[in-house]
């Protein structure tokens, strides 16, 4: 396997044909990703479509989506679309898989089951397509075979709308994908989640053609059910018609879940013109009277809306570091860094610094020039903020 660059300007039409003949001409396709929201509306958005043209498709998640991307969970069971949750169901199926699709994932390290799925379906030369955004740092190819979708873009859902487009174009059978309102919904979900909902925007450009036509198309074929006496009409809060109310259903958090934001935001550590919150094991006990356990799905929400948050115009760069485990679900520390929309500081430079000073414990990691996620071996915790004070002097002499 190799690492992987964006697929070649002269190879790129020649690479969306392939994809797109092989999901017209087989039948059966397995998903898989690391999970998150522009992960999982990759996969779901194509999944559905390749369910309208009567195909047959799994998806490996370990876990309930839960939390804010349960109605992405409901779009899954609504459309029988078949959830695989260890390899002993997968081991069920193998022998039906005519495709393997990888969405929005950098490496095997982050795909559930990945050594089981190599041993019995990628070594069989069994057809791979891979799509994604994520390059550098530790990304590498699922497989040397791969057909690979690889380009610079906001988010891999961007990636999948063009494979869609161009899959109807070339074979028109069946319903416009662009017209089907949970394959809009899917989509823009990954845009929003990958973008933290438009603050985060590396290529302008892409992100308002794209927020502009899915979004208009959403709008357009949602339906509004008016009250007939006997039934009460579609009420507007409670089903999303604007890309909008998808980002607000996405941002909110329960009164259980701010009480815990704000506590926590009172424990941010300021020094230069960067903002630090250490939530390491050892911290729980001092918030746990209103936080359930960091690595609870209940928690997840509130970290992605504290990265959010973090960094300002005082300070250009917020970060946070936590226990938790990797898609291997070996134990790790996370370090995970966002900058403010108006920096222009390129988070990924942290990487050779990490690799450095973590020499030997360096699990991998990346993500793009504002938003970064690394891991490393669990350390003593003391150990750990000495080495990681050794990384924040490395990235403070680019901050200007």
């Amino acid at each position: 396997m190799k690492q992987r660059v964006p697929t070649q300007k002269t190879m790129w039409q020649a690479n969306l044909t392939e994809v797109a003949a092989l999901l017209h001409q087989k039948q059966t396709f397995l998903f898989s990703a690391d999970i998150d929201p522009d992960s999982v509306g990759s996969m779901l958005s194509l999944a559905l479509y390749l369910r309208e043209r009567n195909k047959t498709v799994y998806m490996v998640l370990t876990d309930s989506l839960g939390g804010n991307l349960d109605y992405l969970e409901k779009i899954i069971d609504y459309n029988s679309i078949r959830v695989l949750r260890n390899t002993d169901e997968i081991s069920r199926v193998k022998d039906e898989i005519e495709t393997v699709i990888f969405c929005d994932t950098a490496n095997t390290k982050l795909i559930p089951f990945f050594p089981f799925l190599w041993e019995h379906l990628i070594s069989k030369e069994l057809p791979v397509i891979e799509i994604d955004h994520h390059f550098g740092a530790d990304s590498e190819t699922m497989a040397d075979h791969s057909i690979t979708l690889f380009r610079n873009a906001n988010s891999t859902t961007e990636i999948t709308a063009e494979l869609l487009r161009t899959l109807y174009k070339k074979y028109p059978e069946g319903p416009n994908p662009m017209h089907q309102r949970n394959i809009l919904i899917s989509l823009l979900t990954g845009i929003l989640g990958d973008t933290v909902g438009g603050r985060q925007v590396p290529f302008q450009a892409s992100f308002e053609y794209w927020m502009d036509n899915l979004g208009d198309s959403l709008g357009e074929n949602t339906r509004w059910r008016k009250s007939n006496g006997a039934r009460p009409g579609d009420d507007p809060a409670t089903k999303f018609g604007t890309p909008w109310q998808i980002l607000d259903y996405l941002d909110q958090l329960s009164e259980e879940q701010h009480a815990c934001m704000q506590m926590l935001k009172k424990r941010l550590v300021v020094r230069g013109r960067m903002g630090f919150l250490n939530l390491l094991n050892s911290t729980y006990v001092q918030v746990k009277s209103v936080c359930r356990p960091y690595n609870s799905p209940w928690f997840t929400s509130i970290l992605a809306n504290l990265l959010n948050e973090i960094p300002d115009e005082k300070n250009p760069v917020g970060m946070v570091y936590f226990h938790g485990k990797n898609a291997e679900d070996k134990d790790c520390i996370y370090i995970k860094m966002r900058r403010a929309k108006n920096s222009g500081i390129d988070l990924r430079k942290v990487e050779n610094p990490l690799r450095t000073v973590f020499d030997g414990k360096y699990m991998g990691g990346g993500g793009h020039a504002g938003a970064v996620s690394f891991r490393v071996h669990p350390h003593d915790e003391h150990e750990f903020l000495a080495k990681f004070e050794r990384v924040v002097d490395s990235l403070s002499k680019n901050l200007v």
